[in-house]
């Protein structure tokens, strides 16, 4: 099977059913499969192949599951864009996949313009003096199967790029049987079925989204969309289309929460579960979701590399701890159905429960390799599974606690930061002489970037100089890798080699929010 047969497959057997809903706009199954051939005849017209990459720069629409089965139809590679990018950072995602065509939201067209100029074939969704039309070019777009004869599942079928420990973002290559495996690894630990109505919210660039392209439409299911999280937009549309299914990071949960809590009663029977990431729920905000939207939570572990999922903490998990089993409040979950983790010492030698080690995951959903990065490739992705860069323990029931990140990797929002990304363009600033960026706690985002920063000369203003490393993290970095906060230190803690010592950072900034909190 091909990523392209699923909405082939939907519109025979749901030939009246809604597809994909936004706002007024409800596509049928058998319009999204045509609508989806037509998008891919008219890039293989344009001059692009298989195996060719393509950019989607596009916010939360109707467009997007039709475009990744277009794209997959034609055996052409989606590289989706986090919106949020800086131009020069798109520049390096564009150079580094070789792209030869991009389809664009016209709401970033003077965000990017520069970086799509040259590109062989440009389709605009919405008004705009670059590109093609996107309506235009299905409207006169062939229907015909745009298959090519030669496409196998071990194909590429997306390539997704995350930012890496050394500050440049590198490729994660997914095929059509990766993104496959995690559709079905995902319906089965949702209990899915072919009636669910997923609300989908956060964004489609990322590799949930681009998975829950394929896993929420897999069975036939409705999907319907919005453009970003409005916590009333949320409640208004469970209550109207009649929700059984959405996925949130917590704060997300508490913002729908306090509008439940303090306006009128809502109809909230038709949501079964919600499936949540990022960081742990707490026992108390589980029960009163339970108890307010009278629905299932679950929580999942996973990274880009491994399709976004490698654990669950199931609704049955969520009732037990609700109701006192304290062993698993640190927990992300078991292995899903596809998966087996081990949890290995530097030597790759398992290590046994309760003891510390990096987590690696076997499972046929995990992505191949890394784009153009054969070094990176042989480091993460080894016979022996994905060595995840993650630090854990399973305990003695085989729940995952994640211990910390090896790569010092920081959740924001739900977004993955990586300090080095950071680090890089503080440090182009000639009054900075060190920097170190470190994760703080933060109720709101779950955590966020804070910039320690030694100036290169004693006594500098450092409100001024504070202001200009803001200015500079504006222009270079996307807006959720901003350091909420620089700090300026006359040394940073280093070990014997004269590597910064980021722990004795963050003990320090913890015992500093704790004295403030007290």
């Amino acid at each position: 099977m091909l990523i392209g047969d699923i909405p082939r497959n939907n519109a025979r057997r749901y030939p009246l059913k809604p597809a994909i809903v936004e706002g007024d706009r409800t596509f049928t199954w058998p319009m999204v499969d045509e609508r989806a051939r037509r998008l891919a005849n008219h890039l293989t017209t344009s001059g692009l192949v298989k195996g060719d990459r393509v950019l989607v720069i596009a916010r939360n629409c109707a467009e997007w599951p039709e475009i990744a089965f277009g794209l997959a139809k034609a055996g052409i590679i989606a590289v989706p864009v986090n919106i949020r990018l800086a131009p020069h950072e798109l520049a390096h995602v564009r150079d580094d996949a070789d792209v030869a065509g991009a389809i664009v939201h016209s709401e970033q067209l003077e965000r990017f313009a520069d970086e799509l100029a040259g590109l062989r074939a440009v389709v605009r969704i919405g008004d705009g003096a670059i590109g093609v039309d996107y309506e235009e070019s299905l409207a006169a777009a062939s229907t015909a199967d745009p298959t090519p004869a030669d496409l196998t599942p071990d194909d590429v079928s997306f390539i997704l790029y995350t930012s890496g420990t050394t500050g440049r973002s590198k490729g994660v290559v997914n095929t059509h049987r990766t993104n496959l495996a995690q559709a079905v690894d995902t319906n089965l630990v949702t209990e899915g079925n072919r009636s669910d109505v997923f609300l989908a919210t956060t964004p489609f660039f990322t590799a949930g989204g681009m998975v829950r392209t394929v896993s929420w439409t897999y069975l036939g299911q409705t999907m319907v969309i919005h453009k970003r999280f409005d916590p009333q937009a949320v409640i208004d549309e469970i209550e109207r289309s009649g929700v059984t299914f959405t996925t949130f990071i917590p704060t997300m949960l508490q913002r729908t929460l306090r509008i439940l809590e303090e306006g009128p009663a809502r109809d909230m029977s038709s949501l079964r579960r919600i499936s949540y990431g990022s960081s742990p729920v707490p026992p108390g905000l589980a029960r009163q979701a339970m108890d307010l939207l009278g629905c299932d939570l679950q929580q999942r572990y996973g990274l880009t590399e491994c399709g976004g999922q490698a654990t669950i903490l199931t609704p049955q998990d969520h009732r037990d701890m609700v109701a006192g089993k304290t062993s698993i409040m640190t927990s992300c979950g078991q292995e899903t159905p596809m998966c087996e983790i081990r949890i290995v010492d530097a030597d790759g030698h398992d290590l046994p429960a309760g003891e510390v080690g990096e987590i690696v995951i076997e499972s046929p959903a995990n992505a191949v390799r890394y784009w153009n990065n054969p070094s990176q490739t042989a480091e993460a992705f080894r016979p022996t599974g994905l060595w995840s860069g993650d630090l854990g323990y399973l305990d003695e029931e085989r729940y995952l606690h994640i211990t910390g990140r090896k790569t010092d990797m920081i959740i924001s929002g739900g977004f993955n930061v990586y300090p080095a990304e950071i680090e890089r363009v503080i440090g182009q600033h000639p009054g900075v002489y060190m920097v170190a960026v470190v994760g703080k706690p933060d109720a709101k985002w779950g955590e966020t970037p804070v910039a320690v920063v030694v100036p290169r000369e004693a006594g500098v203003d450092e409100a001024a100089l504070a202001e200009e490393l803001r200015s500079l993290c504006r222009d270079e970095l996307a807006g959720y890798k901003q350091p909420s906060d620089f700090l300026f230190r006359g040394e940073l803690p280093l070990g014997p080699a004269g590597k910064i010592l980021k722990r004795a950072i963050v003990e320090d900034l913890l015992l500093a929010v704790g004295s403030a909190a007290r």
